[in-house]
């Protein structure tokens, strides 16, 4: 005799304690969404963390570069370097354009560029210099916390509209 199916509707798990347990794949409940995915954020601009000396190196354009393992998106205008400590803060705005591949950078001038180019990198994309801006006032790791409700990005994350909105290129120091 074939073994008898048991409908899903008298199947029952119990605990220990031999009480029915409320199973999640059969409970209906909404998701909220997480914090970080309710924050509206710019697909142009990325936060980007940075030892403060490569921020000390862009700034006197002795560094044209910024190297990354990983390609950010392809409509990146901006990356707003967070300093990492002692600084904790972001500092500066840099502008970007598409980003470069091992070989094709082609400027002996910059820190690490002839590197990259020989592949004795371990980055793979290079976001070139192209424009950077003092802020005024930095921003720093609380502030990204309790003002735009963000955590300091472990590598990078994409802008809070509400920063982007706040900080604009025009209010801060141009430095080149």
């Amino acid at each position: 005799m074939p073994a008898e199916r048991t409908t899903r509707e008298n199947l029952r798990q119990t605990t220990l304690w031999n009480k029915p347990e409320v199973s999640s794949s059969t409970t209906s409940t909404s998701k909220s969404k997480s914090k970080k995915d309710s924050i509206e954020r710019l697909d142009t601009d990325v936060i980007l963390c940075i030892k403060p000396e490569f921020v000390k190196l862009i700034s006197t354009r002795e560094k044209n570069y910024e190297y990354r393992k990983y390609k950010l998106r392809s409509s990146l205008e901006r990356l707003w370097l967070y300093e990492t400590a002692p600084t904790s803060a972001i500092t500066y705005v840099m502008s970007t354009t598409e980003p470069k591949t091992p070989g094709q950078v082609r400027d002996p001038t910059g820190v690490g560029n002839d590197d990259f180019d020989a592949g004795k990198k371990v980055s793979k994309y290079g976001y070139p210099v192209t424009g950077l801006w003092r802020l005024r006032s930095p921003v720093t790791s609380k502030q990204l916390k309790e003002t735009y409700g963000i955590a300091v990005p472990q590598g990078f994350c994409y802008l809070p509209k509400k920063l982007g909105d706040g900080e604009k290129l025009e209010d801060m120091e141009k430095v080149f």
